[in-house]
């Protein structure tokens, strides 16, 4: 009985705080700190999702370019001929000449990764020494013989 009147008592005085009435501060201060707010639980959330300490993710590297494919040497210096004559563009020349596919959309490849095309092809395309819009080639791979033109490079910082 004894340890039953001492449970009545616990609750009795824990169930009697749960009520005590609650009195919030009559004057709120809005500061314009550059904290802001502070909501107690919700900041540790908020912090979670906070990346301040790790910046923004880098770039992905990645490469816009050209090309014209051809199956000799020869047809190459051909093609590169009649863009230094001047009387035709690039993109004529890669409908007219080129054997990619690409060919029909001027020789454009769109936007790609390194490691996307082949070796001999991404070596030209992601190297420092390539300048934008300059004709590099021929650059023979297995599919034959490319004159490329890079675009535009993104990603990567200051590697090229």
């Amino acid at each position: 009985m004894k340890y039953i009147s001492s449970l009545v008592a616990i609750l009795f005085v824990t169930v009697s705080e749960a009520f005590v009435p609650f009195h919030a501060p009559t004057s709120v201060s809005l500061s314009s700190s550059s904290t802001g707010l502070k909501m107690g639980l919700f900041d540790g959330i908020m912090k979670a999702f906070d990346n301040e300490e790790y910046g923004a993710p880098p770039d992905a590297v990645k490469a816009t370019a050209r090309h014209i494919l051809v199956k000799s040497p020869e047809d190459a210096d051909f093609v590169l001929e009649q863009i230094a004559g001047g009387t035709s563009t690039f993109a004529e020349l890669a409908r007219q000449y080129s054997t990619c596919p690409s060919g029909s959309s001027g020789g454009s490849l769109g936007s790609f990764s390194p490691g996307t095309m082949v070796a001999e092809f991404d070596k030209v395309i992601f190297s420092p020494d390539t300048n934008i819009g300059e004709i590099y080639g021929p650059v023979q791979t297995q599919f034959g013989y490319h004159l490329i033109v890079v675009d535009k490079r993104t990603g990567g910082g200051d590697w090229y």
